[in-house]
């Protein structure tokens, strides 16, 4: 009959979090099913709470942003709560701060469209491309702008000419807009710098062959 204190205080705990999301799933089932959700959602619910790990504040905004979109099928919310999941989404806090990432970088997606003049939505591979260089490059719009410019001498430019732009900054890792700059002012200027070191070395050659010449002359002289 004994039982140690730790594991009544896990029990409680796990009584406590069984409560929680069955309040959770109830609110779903009223909220978004109008009470007569079927018993197959329960174990689907359960099973993403057990393989996400969302708690339940998370769980519900889940289905509210599925339900907004007209999109309240399981293969639809599987797929928001993959990719909420891989953005380590697991608390309502860390979905907030995943909108406010996500509000930014939509913000960003309409000032790239609009300084290249694109009087249409963004196709999805645009996007990616977008998202590659704030997320994974880290770049800001600065940055970014002085990529976009380079497009004025082009009658036709793609989001593939831009994007080997930025990925070459980024291999050279360049972080700020000064960095760029500097690296473009040093490559306007290396033709320049390689034209005067050809220069120095025929220079250096011919006057060392006249030398040789002249050294020579001096010893068929004596001889």
């Amino acid at each position: 009959m004994y039982k140690p204190r730790v594991s009544i205080l896990a029990d409680t705990k796990k009584t406590e979090e069984n409560q929680y999301r069955a309040k959770a799933i109830e609110a779903i089932n009223s909220s978004f099913f109008q009470g007569v959700m079927s018993p197959s959602w329960y174990n689907d619910i359960d099973l993403w709470f057990k393989k996400y790990d969302f708690d339940e504040q998370v769980m519900l905004a889940l289905f509210r942003y599925c339900f907004e979109r007209s999109a309240l099928h399981r293969n639809y919310i599987q797929t928001v709560a993959d990719a909420w999941y891989k953005n380590h989404i697991k608390t309502f806090s860390d979905l907030d701060l995943y909108y406010q990432k996500e509000e930014k970088l939509n913000v960003l997606k309409k000032s790239i469209a609009k300084k290249l003049g694109l009087n249409r939505l963004l196709t999805q591979y645009e996007e990616a491309y977008i998202q590659k260089w704030v997320v994974d490059f880290s770049y800001s719009l600065d940055i970014i702008e002085l990529a976009l410019k380079k497009t004025t001498s082009k009658s036709n430019f793609s989001f593939d000419y831009i994007d080997k732009i930025l990925s070459d900054w980024n291999e050279h890792h360049l972080k700020t807009v000064a960095d760029v700059q500097k690296f473009l002012e040093e490559k306007k200027n290396k033709p320049y710098m390689i034209k005067e070191l050809e220069k120095k070395s025929y220079q250096n050659y011919e006057q060392r062959k006249y030398d040789d010449l002249d050294s020579l002359y001096a010893n068929i002289q004596k001889a």
